[in-house]
């Protein structure tokens, strides 16, 4: 992936075009909007698409998670039990699973969609 600045000059910008955009748009849209909802992130990927390490290691969680909580979920299913309504127990912060109907910190009411 390309620095976004070298993509605009790409486009034809010249820097103070680029850097006016930046300040007048980019930047207070990200402090209002984005930066707010930081808090409530499970997960934060520095570099985003380019980290490929920390996609790896968040794929092979989820691949975990499914394969061994699904086996549970079927098995309560087939007994008639409760817990097929929630096959995903939450995970804290320290990665100590919480009971079903209990709620982290991290998933908050509030939370923004």
């Amino acid at each position: 992936a390309h620095h976004p600045l070298l993509r605009d000059m790409k486009r034809g910008r010249d820097l103070e075009q680029i850097l006016t955009q930046y300040t007048t748009f980019v930047k207070p849209a990200f402090e209002e909007f984005c930066l707010p909802t930081k808090k409530y992130a499970d997960v934060i990927i520095p570099r985003g698409v380019d980290n490929m390490v920390a996609i790896n290691l968040i794929v092979q969680h989820i691949q975990d998670i499914l394969s061994g909580e699904l086996c549970k979920w079927q098995r309560g299913a087939l007994n008639g039990s409760r817990s097929s309504k929630r096959p995903f127990p939450e995970q804290s912060e320290n990665g100590a699973l919480l009971a079903p109907g209990k709620r982290s910190h991290l998933e908050s009411s509030s939370r923004p969609h």
